[in-house]
């Protein structure tokens, strides 16, 4: 098996060395490729052309530098597309692979016995801005996030529920991906849009019970620098998301609560239709309407979009 590692880059040099160190160290025989979409400014190009000429793969390494700015998912999309070979790996370039985690990972694939399993996954150490490891929050993680059990497989939407598959570092065909991987609705959560719209697809996930990336949690990410993340994007997906009857009020106890954000953030980017089904929605209990967050909610609402042009500035 030859994997396909794909590297979203956004400046950072120092952090995409560090990437590039964590692949180095990994089973070279299942590496047969290497590609980095850099969308950073020209400036930063240089530094990162450095850091891959010091990581010891610059003959597996393809550097596509682009001009004007793709944007984070259509980089990803044409990453993704661009992979020469059947198995791709994400890793962006703030991350890092732990030791043996593609070894890991080919090898669950490789022995997959279940044609339903599309995708597969580990967990992820929390580390901060520096790269320290903050074993505490990375044990809440697993925990919160569905990881604290044993290895096994699993619908995708039973995985969707509890939100256990992160945003890079599981492997997955490229056919898969570029089946699932684009959605007309995104904003900055298509990572979710991949899962939900495979999920939907009736896909399995299996998850291997031990540690294959470190995530990097730092200011001016995706989903924390500027607009945040699209809570109105996350919710509409969730709201997409098809369960079995008997699920239906686990999904809802785990997404019901983004309505109140998603409403006037529906109403920012002024999706006003959208924002009046969100608040009408049964996500909105009587009682929370009628809370001063409610009726402060409905005033938006009645607002004429003039006055909401200072917003429309930033979506």
């Amino acid at each position: 098996m030859l994997i396909s590692i794909l590297i979203p880059a956004y400046a950072r040099p120092e952090q995409l060395a560090e990437a590039l160190a964590s692949v180095a160290i990994q089973d070279r025989t299942l590496i047969g490729e290497i590609v980095i979409g850099d969308d950073s400014p020209r400036e930063y190009w240089d530094r990162n052309r450095a850091a891959i000429e010091a990581s010891g793969l610059a003959d597996l390494i393809e550097y596509l530098p682009s001009e004007p700015s793709k944007g984070t998912y259509p980089n990803q999309w044409f990453l993704g597309e661009r992979a020469r070979f059947d198995h791709l790996l994400f890793l962006h370039n703030d991350d890092q692979l732990c030791p043996n985690a593609l070894r890991l990972l080919a090898n669950a694939c490789a022995s997959e016995t279940d044609l339903r399993v599309k995708l597969w996954f580990g967990r992820n150490l929390i580390m901060n801005e520096t790269g320290r490891v903050d074993a505490k929050r990375t044990a809440e993680n697993d925990s919160k996030y569905g990881k604290a059990g044993p290895a096994r497989a699993q619908p995708l939407w039973q995985w969707c529920l509890t939100e256990s598959v992160p945003p890079n570092s599981f492997l997955i065909t490229k056919d898969t991906y570029v089946r699932y991987m684009q959605g007309a609705r995104d904003g900055n959560v298509g990572d979710w849009g991949l899962l939900v719209r495979l999920a939907n697809s009736g896909a399995w996930a299996r998850f291997l019970g031990e540690y294959v990336s470190a995530y990097r949690v730092q200011p001016g990410s995706v989903t924390t620098a500027g607009r945040g993340m699209d809570v109105h994007r996350f919710y509409e997906l969730a709201e997409q998301l098809v369960v079995p009857v008997d699920a239906t009020a686990q999904k809802r106890e785990r997404f019901s609560g983004m309505a109140t954000v998603a409403t006037l953030r529906y109403a920012r980017d002024g999706e006003r239709l959208h924002a009046w089904r969100c608040f009408l929605s049964p996500n909105w209990t009587w009682r929370q309407r009628f809370s001063a967050r409610g009726l402060a909610t409905i005033g938006v609402l009645l607002t004429p979009r003039i006055f909401w042009a200072w917003a429309l500035r930033f979506r």
